[in-house]
């Protein structure tokens, strides 16, 4: 019984620290948490300690774990709302300058780089050189760009 309660508490801190590194929404974090008590009360009961020990100690892994559970998946959540804030998907409503425009595809310099641009559907007029226009969406290397609101324009 003292080997299958340390395998058992074993397995179950690794399935927790699995947990914690890929979180799978709280499913191996809980596995383990009920292995790692299974694992601790199988070690007290084992030996001469009887139970006066074990419930206490496999309480307090019981709620250890789901609070270490709980503050992952907090954190995954809080993590999930948060704009994307590096690589191509943060230019998605930045400015953008219009450096060239003719027909419906222009140069516009966005984050410090040069971008082959094409006008939203919609987009009255040609962009004039210099004009600032909001990246709409992203399609490979060329973005989708609108002209501003009057609500958008600094003071």
């Amino acid at each position: 019984m003292t080997a299958l309660g340390a395998l058992a508490l074993i397995v179950g801190v690794l399935l927790i620290v699995i947990e914690a590194h890929a979180p799978t929404l709280g499913a191996l974090g809980v596995l383990g948490t009920v292995l790692a008590g299974a694992g601790v009360w199988l070690l007290f009961t084992s030996g001469d300690m009887g139970q006066e020990i074990a419930i206490p100690a496999t309480v307090g892994v019981g709620v250890v774990g789901v609070g270490v559970i709980a503050l992952t998946g907090r954190k995954v959540l809080a993590a999930r709302r948060t704009p994307v804030q590096t690589g191509v998907g943060s230019l998605i409503g930045s400015d953008a300058t219009v450096r060239s425009w003719e027909g419906e595809q222009g140069q516009v310099e966005a984050d410090g780089g040069l971008w082959s641009a094409r006008m939203e559907f919609g987009y009255d007029g040609v962009p004039e050189p210099g004009e600032s226009v909001v990246v709409e969406q992203i399609h490979g290397l060329t973005l989708t760009v609108r002209r501003r609101e009057p609500w958008e324009l600094p003071l």
